[in-house]
C-alpha cells in the first residue's frame, strides 16, 4: 500500500469514527436531557433540547477528536507505521 493510500486510508477511518461518535454524543445528550425535562414536567422544551443536544455532540466529540489525534501524534512509531509522516 502506498504512503498515499495509506494516508486516505487514515483520513476516511478517523472521519468515519469521528461522525459516529457525534452521533452517540448527539444521542445521548437528547436522551438525557429529555428524561430530565420530562422528570421536571417541562414537556415543551422538545426543540430546545434537539438544537442543544447537536450543539453538544458536536463540540464534546470535536474535543475528543483533538485529544485523540494529540495523543497519536506523541507517539512517532505509529505515524511511521501507518505512513503518516512527511
Amino acid at each position: 500500500m502506498t504512503k498515499n493510500a495509506r494516508r486516505a486510508l487514515f483520513l476516511l477511518v478517523a472521519t468515519a469514527a469521528n461522525m459516529l461518535l457525534t452521533v452517540i454524543i448527539i444521542i445521548l445528550v437528547f436522551v438525557a436531557l429529555n428524561a430530565l425535562s420530562m422528570a421536571i414536567g417541562l414537556k415543551s422544551l422538545g426543540g430546545a433540547i434537539i438544537i442543544v443536544s447537536f450543539l453538544a455532540g458536536v463540540v464534546l466529540s470535536a474535543f475528543a477528536y483533538s485529544r485523540v489525534l494529540k495523543a497519536f501524534r506523541k507517539r512517532p512509531d505509529l505515524e511511521k507505521r501507518f505512513g503518516l509522516l512527511k
